[in-house]
């Protein structure tokens, strides 16, 4: 407990009680909260009378504090208490939760855990915990961690010697005490010990490898069994038949990084996944002293990585920032002073059977939605039909809806998006149902704009593509859909619309879905939007993070408009540009635009905002 004293001056005539105490007594409350939580407790007095924080103070006044450190201490890391899955006089298995590091649950520990009954340990423990409050209060709260290392931290290290031994590099001291480290990321049993003299027995069974631990952890992929062809793998194959199944144990193939450190690895579960095949959840038990690095090691090493988001593994599409996929589930050791064997365990944590589930929906709702596919496509019997290639199934079949109308696509073309129907429901509310020219720059398969003249009897229009390609593709869809006579593709760049004589008809209507995506993050985008590795990169990627397209056009039609009302070629008085965006790009396009008035924004079925509408000016724009 400390005690302060100090008088109110000049300076803090009329202050407010806890101002007077933040200002005054910085190395003890630090902070508004432990302020606040001073005066609260009724650590504060003000002329020998405890202070609420509002009190006023005079010149002349005596104010006191009197600071509990271990309430304050407490007040931090006893509001949660901890799992404890056993316990006697000298030890105890406690459950780390994820999120927190080995730091934190140190000092979390002596208000979840009952003190050791023996004189020596019950007044270890006391002292320690002072000794704690004592530094928690001299930091202001504040617990410096710079010796709570993770143990994938450093993975570079030579493993040869575990890091991991000591949770926290300057903990050792306390009691009750972690014997081994789990990651933060991580959560799972720990062994503890209540006194000193267990402290060092414990330590010694640990080096020793008489702990055994249990980590349960999801990964990516399946084992498939040695005489398997993965060739003759397909969807009809039984998972048992190619894959080691539930409850048996796979072989430790002793080649592999960190190997020397496993003792088993069982199957749990298989689980199906759109973006992995199958994920596994695997119990694993490590020799002890090793631990999680040496596990993760080993399976990424394998092709296997586990699911998280830190070192040594890798995250699911739909699953990011769901923390680590790995728990130490059951410990089992010889009780050092009695002659039984402890044993604890916990049940898996709630995520794991969550991602499962979220995998396992997925992947059935995606099947569903490709069967139907096919079925429209006319691919029967669905036996024919092979998932294991991984393109999109638009491609497989060559056919894709969009707007109520069934596409010709190919790899030459963008497989038509539902968010893009976000633009056909703009121009047809422009149209006003009148006889308008319509035109499509970066057409593609011709999707937008045949889905326009379609709805739009009275219209007619032309779309444009660099990709020869693309407009042979389109060509097909304007035969197929008997608009010939009102449609017509074309050579054009939209960088250069000035360069297709063909297009000198005043359009009243000009509609663009160009590339967006930022062609300096094309690797990474490729892996986070599954299928566009597929789709032409031309239609999808652009330079000066994305807009560089947007530029480009707003160059074109700049120029065209820059000309007086009878020598404009393209684009109509009074006409609409309506361009399709990405997620946030609004502010930046609309200014990329500004020679134009905008109109208004539309967000697509996601409530993403899609689709930007400009109308064209009646009178000539500076260049």
């Amino acid at each position: 407990m400390k005690e302060l004293q100090l008088q109110v001056q000049d300076e803090d005539d009329g202050n407010r009680a806890w101002k007077f105490v933040l200002a005054h007594w910085k190395t003890v409350v630090k902070s508004r909260e432990h302020n606040r939580k001073c005066f609260k407790r009724g650590e504060v007095t003000v002329n020998g009378v405890v202070a609420e924080v509002t009190k006023l103070l005079v010149k002349g006044d005596w104010v006191k504090i009197r600071f509990d450190d271990r309430a304050a201490h407490e007040s931090v890391y006893g509001r949660e208490k901890l799992d404890v899955r056993y316990e006697d006089d000298d030890l105890a298995v406690v459950v780390k939760p994820s999120g927190k590091t080995m730091v934190a649950f140190g000092f979390m520990l002596p208000f979840s855990v009952s003190p050791s009954r023996s004189v020596q340990g019950a007044d270890e423990q006391l002292d320690h915990l002072g000794q704690d409050a004592e530094a928690h209060v001299e930091s202001g709260g504040v617990v410096v961690e710079d010796g709570d290392v993770d143990d994938d931290e450093n993975e570079d290290d030579n493993f040869e010697i575990p890091s991991n031994i000591s949770p926290a590099v300057g903990q050792q001291h306390r009691l009750p005490c972690a014997i081994h480290g789990i990651e933060k990321a991580a959560n799972g049993l720990v062994l503890v010990s209540k006194t000193r003299p267990m402290r060092a027995t414990l330590l010694k069974m640990h080096n020793e490898g008489q702990f055994v631990r249990t980590f349960r952890i999801i990964c990516h992929g399946a084992w498939k069994k040695p005489d398997t062809d993965a060739a003759a793998i397909d969807e009809s194959t039984s998972q048992d038949t190619a894959y080691y199944s539930p409850g048996v144990s796979i072989p430790i193939d002793t080649t592999s990084l960190d190997a020397e450190y496993l003792e088993s690895i069982r199957v749990v579960h298989l689980t199906l996944s759109n973006e992995a095949g199958l994920i596994s959840t695997l119990d694993i038990t490590p020799r002890s002293p090793y631990l999680g690095v040496n596990i993760r090691r080993y399976l990424l090493s394998q092709g296997h990585p586990v699911v998280g988001d830190s070192g040594n593994t890798k995250p699911l599409k739909a699953n990011r920032n769901k923390g680590l996929f790995s728990a130490v589930i059951k410990v089992e050791f010889k009780h050092p002073l009695k002659d039984t064997t402890v044993v604890a365990s916990f049940d898996e944590p709630a995520k794991f059977e969550q991602l499962r589930n979220r995998e396992q929906r997925a992947c059935v709702r995606r099947k569903a939605e490709e069967l139907e596919e096919l079925r429209k496509g006319g691919v029967e019997p669905v036996s024919t039909f092979d998932r294991k290639s991984d393109k999109p199934i638009a491609y497989l079949i060559g056919e894709k809806d969009f707007y109520q109308m069934r596409f010709k696509v190919s790899p030459a073309t963008l497989i038509p998006r539902s968010s893009t129907e976000t633009l056909v429901r703009a121009a047809i509310t422009l149209s006003q149902q009148r006889p308008v020219k319509i035109l499509d720059v970066g057409t593609g398969s011709g999707c937008l704009l045949l889905a326009l003249l379609n709805s739009l009897p009275n219209a007619t229009g032309v779309g444009v593509d660099i990709s020869t390609e693309a407009l042979e593709i389109a060509n097909i869809n304007k035969d197929l859909h008997n608009l010939s006579d009102r449609t017509s593709f074309l050579p054009g760049d939209l960088s250069d619309l000035q360069g297709t004589p063909e297009l000198f008809q005043s359009f009243d209507i000009l509609v663009c879905n160009p590339p967006y995506l930022d062609s300096a993050k094309a690797d990474r985008l490729k892996t986070l939007f599954a299928g566009t590795e597929h789709e032409p990169p031309v239609a999808l990627f652009a330079e000066k993070e994305g807009y560089g397209a947007y530029e480009l056009l707003a160059c074109s039609l700049s120029r065209d408009l820059s000309t007086d009302g009878a020598t404009r070629s393209i684009m109509a008085s009074g006409g609409y540009v309506i361009l399709e965006i990405g997620s946030g790009m609004g502010a930046r396009v609309r200014e990329i635009f500004k020679f134009l008035r905008f109109e208004e924004a539309l967000k697509d079925n996601q409530d993403s905002e899609r689709c930007l509408v400009f109308s064209l000016p009646t009178s000539p724009v500076d260049p």
